[in-house]
């Protein structure tokens, strides 16, 4: 099995890790490569998402992270890219 890596500072990090334990990253569902499903397993941020409640869903993911507003933002952008491809 490969070994999965942090995207964003290419530290090696376990299975199932929800942060990166080198840079701090934290990860929107697991870690990179870890087997789970998309990206966008939790569906209340998805509905946020969706609806354009951007800033709720931003909450919804510091308060399920306890990560700091600009890594909930991040994540939050990058689950709204992976939905806008979707459609």
């Amino acid at each position: 099995m490969k070994s999965a890596k942090c995207e964003n500072c290419g530290a090696g990090v376990g299975p199932g890790a929800t942060a990166c334990a080198f840079c701090g990253t934290t990860f929107l569902t697991a870690a990179p490569g870890a087997p789970s499903g998309h990206p966008g397993e939790n569906p209340e941020l998805v509905r946020l998402i969706r609806a354009g409640q951007k800033i709720e869903a931003i909450k919804v993911y510091r308060e399920s992270t306890r990560c700091g507003l600009k890594e909930a933002k991040d994540a939050v952008d990058a689950l709204e890219r992976t939905l806008a491809g979707r459609r």
